[in-house]
């Protein structure tokens, strides 16, 4: 399992045509991809996104590329209104991976007025295929290659279906494995649009797995 992050500057970012996308927005965070409509050529996928101060999320739909399906959530932090959103993502970058098998971008790739990183995972050749595609868009501010060892793949991949994912990030970012929760399962089951049984039977699945990898490197 190889894992590569691709990242851009912020001015990168701000001459690209995601500027018009970063004029409203300060960041969309990728939560989840939902599936991919070949036919009509875009990415239904669960974001986290930041507004700048004064923008509404509606203005999203402005951008030749994105569509707002459903907005789950809303929350605000220091300021800027955080929607998590259903959209179709009709940019070419998000379009990469289509003929690519073997790798994946994962949650918690991110496009910002800061700096955008895409991160994937996979095997070396697909990491290697999705690479020379994001080059071809814009060539990136810096590469990281990190390759796992078997006991990190394991860690990383059984039982850690897409869905898990998303909703342990969704988890995380809730602030539900803080103490106290900062989050109930019901809201953050909510913000995915899964149910609650949903939402805990994956935390679930991810305690246990953890449990079991813990207990096998102490010898129990």
């Amino acid at each position: 399992m190889r894992e590569v992050r691709v990242r851009y500057s912020g001015a990168q970012m701000m001459r690209s045509d995601f500027k018009d996308l970063l004029d409203i927005c300060e960041r969309i965070t990728l939560m989840g991809t939902i599936w991919r409509d070949e036919n009509e050529g875009f990415l239904r996928q669960i974001f986290e996104i930041k507004m700048i101060e004064g923008q509404i999320i509606d203005s999203v739909n402005d951008i030749s590329f994105m569509d707002v399906e459903d907005v789950l959530s809303v929350r605000e932090e220091k300021g800027h209104v955080i929607h998590t959103a259903v959209v179709r993502n009709y940019h070419g970058l998000g379009l990469i991976g289509e003929s690519i098998e073997t790798a994946v971008v994962v949650p918690g790739s991110c496009i910002g007025r800061s700096e955008a990183v895409v991160i994937i995972r996979g095997s070396p050749e697909g990491c290697k295929q999705m690479v020379e595609g994001i080059r071809l868009w814009r060539e990136p501010n810096s590469i990281s290659v990190v390759d796992s060892t078997p006991d990190d793949m394991d860690y990383f991949t059984k039982d850690l279906t897409e869905a898990r994912i998303t909703a342990f990030a969704a988890a995380w970012k809730m602030g539900y494995y803080q103490n106290p929760r900062g989050a109930s399962p019901t809201d953050i089951a909510s913000s995915i649009g899964i149910s609650r049984v949903t939402l805990t039977g994956h935390l679930r699945s991810i305690e246990n797995h953890l449990a079991t990898l813990m207990a096998k490197r102490l010898n129990l």
